[in-house]
């Protein structure tokens, strides 16, 4: 899947292996799923409607694997079925329960027509209720811990960030780079899941704007429930032409993608901590995002990028068109972004975790 989530928990499992510990993933059997002996799939179901971004999921023989694994402590990722598997299993197994909020749930009801009062209010209450129940909670971003309080979270807590994986990084020779991958000159990157709480009406509206001022082209990296209609809507806008979608890259293809291009362009509002910026950072891009959710806790404005109000076309515009026009301010932005991305390393923040699972007496396995 492609997913922030899915990757900084990939991330995390093969950080914590570094260091000795032995790390059991659960997660939901997916088509085109790689087998893993590491992973334990159970059976689940798309919701119509969510794109395959909202499953339902029935943790069969879940716990009678975790018997076999006898875990330390279990460190949930998730709420809803996967999230209640590992609060029933870390009773009945006498451990304790790490549980980690990367989203804001409220957020992707749309998916399921709920998006009225009151069901964002219910889902943001129940996500408390839900961590509640864990031993310790953590989120990456200080906006959705306060968030969690605000709707009656109360357990001990602590802000840690995703990690990074150390793939990302700049490369040498970007012009041949942006021959390779036919990226032109200047260059805006979108990348990740392709959806419509990204508020990529907006990310059109303000290329729309950069496309008449200056020759900068549109990249778009990934996959998702809104490409189609994506699509449909660059061809409306007479923009085809001058817009690439690159589909899902993974690895190495990737990392050459992303520093073809020149600006991350970021205008979603419903980020708490997205994988795609710190992985952009990590590469030496500047970024312009929307003032939302969790993004201005890691851009710095003025420093690694620019933070816009969220509906400021306009402002979103110019801000790009100064980076792209700009070259030395550019690669002053993308050098203190990437240096502020190495506190996100697999190692560091493997550590962090590390130190909460220690401080529930953790010793060697992790679920």
């Amino acid at each position: 899947m492609i997913s922030g989530l899915v990757d900084s928990v990939q991330t995390l499992a093969e950080g914590l292996r570094t260091k000795g510990h032995a790390v059991r993933i659960y997660a939901p059997s997916l088509p085109g799923e790689q087998v893993d002996k590491d992973v334990y799939r159970f059976p689940s179901y798309a919701i119509p409607g969510s794109g395959g971004t909202i499953l339902l999921n029935l943790p069969l023989g879940a716990l009678r694997d975790m018997r076999r694994f006898k875990p330390d402590v279990i460190h949930t990722e998730l709420f809803g079925m996967a999230g209640f598997l590992a609060w029933y299993a870390a009773r009945r197994l006498n451990v304790p329960l790490v549980g980690t909020d990367h989203t804001f749930p409220a957020d992707y009801l749309h998916y399921l027509k709920l998006n009225f009062v009151p069901f964002p209010y219910l889902v943001r209450k129940f996500a408390a209720w839900y961590y509640n129940r864990c031993d310790i909670v953590t989120t990456p971003s200080q906006k959705m811990m306060d968030e969690l309080v605000a709707y009656g979270m109360y357990k001990h807590s602590r802000i840690i960030s995703n990690p990074v994986p150390s793939i990302f990084r700049p490369l040498p020779q970007r012009h041949a780079l942006k021959e390779r991958y036919r990226i032109g000159a200047r260059a805006i990157v979108i990348f990740g899941r392709i959806a419509v709480e990204k508020n990529l009406e907006q990310a059109l509206a303000v290329y729309a704007d950069v496309a008449d001022r200056s020759s900068a082209e549109l990249v778009l990296i990934g996959d998702g429930p809104y490409r189609v209609e994506m699509e449909k809507r660059v061809v409306q806008k007479g923009l085809r032409a001058r817009t690439r979608f690159l589909g899902i890259l993974r690895g190495e293809v990737l990392v050459e993608a992303i520093n073809a291009c020149d600006v991350l362009l970021i205008t979603s509002t419903s980020e708490n901590q997205p994988m795609t910026l710190l992985q952009a950072m990590a590469c030496g891009l500047p970024t312009v995002t929307a003032d939302a959710g969790g993004l201005p806790e890691y851009v710095q404005d003025g420093v690694t990028g620019y933070i816009v109000p969220t509906m400021d076309t306009r402002l979103f515009a110019d801000r790009i068109i100064k980076l792209l026009e700009d070259p030395t301010l550019a690669n002053q932005f993308g050098e203190a972004a990437r240096k502020s991305a190495e506190r996100f390393s697999p190692e560091h923040i493997a550590k962090e975790f590390e130190g909460v699972y220690n401080s529930l007496t953790f010793h060697k396995k992790v679920v």
